[in-house]
């Protein structure tokens, strides 16, 4: 389940090796010094010999310098193991969530992902450090404290092992009440943050219906379940380390009066004694630093597993025909290539697979740019078909307004054709072609979607118009913002192209936002162009300039543009409209012939007109409303 998360370790094992190898040595060195200020004792300053006081002390400073040495190089490649990983793993994570498909962003959720890309990918993080820091070194001390004490008098071994039995057992209860609560307070943690985004996302709104009473309790319930939360794991973290304590001095306490008899018996010396309440504090503090590591890797291993799930998760197919042939080639491959010699079989592929057996039937170009043959939609976490049987094509050359009731599936359409989502039926062509048989490269040539909401990237605006392009003019980019209806702003800052756009391009307007991503979908030249609604932050006659800067410009007079709008007085301009109604076309004609029959239309006319249903019937017998 974390092999994702531990295979990205691999580059960084040199170091991890390095790094331990050190701590080994660091850790050997530091097990030498109680035995060494034993003998200073016993032989040296008992004895009243200064030299070997002297000799003694200036070795155990020589091996503290070297283990300061060893640790030092210990931390430098922890630091830089742990850091690179961090960044690496965040990159990688990063790029998968962009492939992801929509439906597993959604499942998922921002919030989520927000906290498992920065708070979880930080303790992963802080756990390679301390891999390298302090689990070699916690370990090796315990059992180098366990095998000095038995160099220097078996009899007090059992007693440092009742010690170690003691703390596991302490431990063991300890973690097994906090790993629940972990895992509780991260699924907090990410709704806390969900909470939050919704606050500043739809701050506006929420003060507009005076909602903001309501959202601060929902906040604010939210942050005292995580605190409750935090509370019991930081009161049973507590009771660790003075369990550990009140235990293991019980221990030493103990361990003296066994020392004070042998002693008297003249098994033991002064020197040893101190030794072994040294070994002792060293293993006592080793095992306060294990407790403190169970928990970080407790936190770690739960943070690995939310971290995995995401990588775990199947990148969306780009290609999806493809990905079904490749099967059927395959499984047939024997059939296939039969009649071929050893070379051409060997080269055939998928791709040829597709041209030869599919596609050989459009050999001629097709007399629609866009068709729907009998699909059947319903978004992933719906039961309920959007879409049933829904058929319609778009002659080339001719651009579709589409409109409709809201919830009728206007947007919906334009995903479909983004190949956003999978369809359980039918077939969607594109110029003669099945969409599912385009690369997503070919496919995002192809279709430039302008949506709902605008966005801009930070930057330069000329970097923000031509994200993802390269070798575009300045006078490309000025006559996109010319038929955009956008040059006249962006015009009036002297810096011209290189002015600042803010983040979310948060230092321009609604319509302005609009108009420049209308114009950065220009700059790529599809061959299909959607307006999702993008008109809507644009006034009449600002959107019947941009229609027509369209309709007249040389450079996309072969374009096909589809616009998607609540407004009549858009998608009348063009030349095949289809009305949605609950997923179902309820209309399909041009602006004369659905005023002309369809009620559903005349009904959508009268509600934006000043016409009321009186005046609409002597008109429609005269046909004269294709001015209007």
């Amino acid at each position: 389940m974390i092999q994702p998360v531990l295979s990205r370790i691999r580059p960084y094992r040199k170091r991890i090796a390095v790094g331990q190898s050190f701590k080994f040595t660091e850790v050997i060195l530091e097990l030498i010094v109680p035995l060494l200020i034993a003998r200073m004792v016993d032989r040296g300053i008992t004895a009243g010999n200064s030299n070997l006081i002297i000799q003694y002390t200036l070795l155990s400073l020589g091996l503290a310098v070297c283990g300061m040495l060893c640790a030092y190089v210990c931390q430098y490649n922890a630091s830089v193991a742990s850091q690179s990983y961090g960044t690496d793993l965040r990159n990688d994570l990063y790029l998968h969530i962009l492939h992801l498909a929509e439906k597993d962003i959604n499942k998922f959720g921002t919030a989520s992902l927000t906290s498992r890309i920065t708070s979880d990918i930080q303790t992963l993080q802080q756990a390679l450090a301390m891999l390298i820091r302090l689990v070699p070194r916690t370990p090796f001390i315990c059992i180098g404290s366990l095998v000095m004490v038995s160099l220097i008098n078996s009899k007090f071994l059992l007693l440092f092992l009742l010690a170690v039995l003691i703390f596991i057992l302490i431990l063991f209860i300890i973690i097994k009440s906090i790993l629940p609560l972990i895992n509780r307070s991260q699924r907090l943690t990410d709704r806390l943050i969900g909470r939050l985004l919704e606050l500043l996302e739809g701050v506006r709104v929420i003060r507009a219906v005076s909602r903001s009473e309501e959202k601060a309790k929902q906040y604010h319930w939210t942050n005292e379940d995580l605190k409750k939360i935090m509370w019991r794991i930081g009161r049973l973290s507590a009771l660790l380390n003075p369990l550990t304590m009140l235990a293991l001095n019980l221990i030493a306490v103990f361990l003296l009066w066994i020392s004070a008899g042998e002693i008297r018996l003249g098994n033991l010396h002064s020197g040893e004694v101190i030794a072994l309440i040294n070994y002792l504090t060293m293993l006592l503090t080793a095992l306060t630093v294990l407790s403190n590591l169970v928990l970080l890797y407790t936190r770690a291993y739960a943070s690995a597993l939310r971290v995995s799930e995401i990588f775990l998760t199947e990148k969306r197919v780009r290609n999806p025909l493809k990905e079904e042939v490749s099967k059927i080639v395959q499984d047939n491959s024997p059939d296939l290539k039969q009649n071929m010699n050893d070379s051409a079989a060997e080269n055939y592929s998928v791709n040829e697979f597709i041209n030869n057996n599919l596609f050989a039937k459009n050999n001629s170009e097709s007399s629609y740019s866009i068709s729907f043959a009998k699909v059947d939609f319903a978004y992933p976490s719906s039961s309920v078909l959007l879409f049933d049987n829904l058929s319609f094509s778009l002659p080339l050359g001719k651009s579709l307004g589409i409109i409709g009731p809201t919830g009728s599936g206007k947007s919906s359409l334009a995903f479909l054709l983004e190949r956003r989502y999978p369809i359980q039926a039918g077939k969607i062509e594109l110029f003669g072609r099945n969409i599912n048989s385009y690369t997503e490269a070919e496919l995002l040539n192809l279709i430039q979607i302008v949506p709902q909401s605008s966005s801009l990237f930070s930057g330069t605006l000329r970097d923000s118009l031509t994200a993802g392009l390269t070798g575009i003019a300045d006078d490309e980019i000025w006559h996109a913002l010319t038929i955009a209806q956008a040059e006249d702003f962006a015009a009036k800052d002297k810096l011209g192209l290189l002015q600042q756009v803010e983040r979310g391009g948060g230092n321009f307007s609604g319509g302005q936002k609009q108009r420049l991503c209308i114009a950065r979908a220009l700059l790529h030249k599809p061959k299909i162009l959607i307006f999702d609604d993008s008109s809507s932050a644009l006034d009449l006659a600002t959107d019947a300039a941009l229609q027509k800067a369209l309709r007249n410009d040389p450079l996309f007079q072969k374009l096909n543009l589809i616009t998607i709008s609540q407004r009549i007085a858009t998608v009348r301009r063009s030349d095949v409209i289809l009305l949605l109604n609950n997923g179902q076309i309820a209309g399909f004609g041009t602006d004369q012939e659905l005023l002309a029959e369809n009620k559903l239309y005349q009904e959508i006319y009268c509600s934006q007109t000043e016409f009321d249903n009186q005046n609409l019937q002597p008109d429609l017998s005269k046909g004269n409303l294709q001015d209007a």
